[in-house]
């Protein structure tokens, strides 16, 4: 996932201006939480704050905003603004939220790279400064709105977290297209390279491997491990080399319980204990989703995906 100094620094370098639109603070019901984001240019937008009257109405300010830079010649220019939904906008969401817009231009590029060259704790944008962003002295941990100083501390972009996919089969695409929203580096291994689809995303690193084992042997650790091969055999070598070398968040294998407990009958003879059989997931998925299609299955997979990376 790109930082969002990457992604300004993309735009204004390629010689556009770009506004950045930040939830600042959310109250109440809201459509998206503080820290969502979209970039706004004059021609399209990229990213969402929830959509509906407050991301039209915010797409509008950012467009003047941009085109104001662009009238005074001015570098940048940052704003706060607040939005009761219900009242002024007439959603029926009924919070409160308030946004952040920061307009970029190209003339920001040489003090963008700057700040992007040192490691950051934090940032700090304040209304009113001319300063695109100060890095914070201290961690921040979470984003945090103070409305009297008028004053924006956010975290730094996380890494995504890795995803291993064993298997290229109709599941496993399903899935591979279903996750590609979240904030993942995928990582597709099979047996050979002509199981992987033609169209698959470039965003993807196919693995193509004859032993499968070596890539789970050399994921990096905190991956997410999801097992669904042509083959039980091969399911289960997959499964022994991730539990045995340990190290990951999670480890989902498809199928049925019965298919987990004689799993578990044959790891425990191969000297897997039982507290790293617990960490097995067998069956994978939503229990709600009950139908067996590809469609189906990818997408209970990837909302369970969605929900183990919310709790991390």
């Amino acid at each position: 996932m790109k930082d969002w100094g990457e992604r300004i620094e993309a735009y204004i370098g390629a010689g556009q201006l770009v506004c950045r639109i930040v939830v600042a603070e959310a109250k109440g019901s809201t459509p998206r939480e503080a820290g969502a984001d979209m970039y706004v240019t004059q021609a399209g937008i990229w990213g969402t704050i929830g959509g509906g009257a407050l991301e039209f109405e915010a797409m509008k300010i950012a467009r003047q905003m941009l085109a104001e830079l662009a009238d005074t010649q001015s570098r940048f220019a940052r704003q706060f603004r607040n939005f009761p939904l219900g009242p002024n906008l007439g959603q029926c969401c009924g919070g409160q939220v308030t946004l952040l817009f920061e307009g970029f231009t190209p003339d920001c590029l040489a003090e963008l790279t700057a700040i992007l060259s040192n490691p950051a704790s934090g940032y700090i944008h304040q209304a009113g400064s001319l300063v695109i962003a100060q890095l914070s002295p201290k961690p921040v941990a979470k984003i945090s709105f103070d409305s009297k100083k008028q004053t924006l501390l956010m975290p730094p972009i996380l890494p995504n977290t890795p995803l291993y996919l064993y298997g290229a089969g109709h599941v496993g695409r399903a899935v591979m297209g279903a996750v590609s929203g979240l904030a993942l580096d995928r990582v597709w291994v099979d047996t050979d390279k002509s199981r992987f689809p033609e169209d698959t995303d470039p965003a993807i690193t196919l693995a193509p491997a004859t032993d499968m084992t070596i890539i789970a042997e050399h994921a990096p650790p905190g991956a997410i491990h999801i097992v669904m091969s042509y083959s039980h055999a091969l399911d289960e070598a997959l499964v022994y080399t991730i539990l045995r070398k340990g190290n990951f968040a999670k480890l989902g294998l498809i199928g049925s319980r019965t298919k987990k407990q004689r799993f578990c009958n044959a790891l425990k003879k191969r000297g897997i204990d039982e507290s790293a059989l617990k960490q097995l997931i067998c069956p994978i998925g939503l229990p709600d989703l009950r139908s067996k299609s590809p469609a189906h299955v990818g997408l209970s997979i990837a909302a369970q995906i969605a929900i183990w990376l919310e709790k991390n």
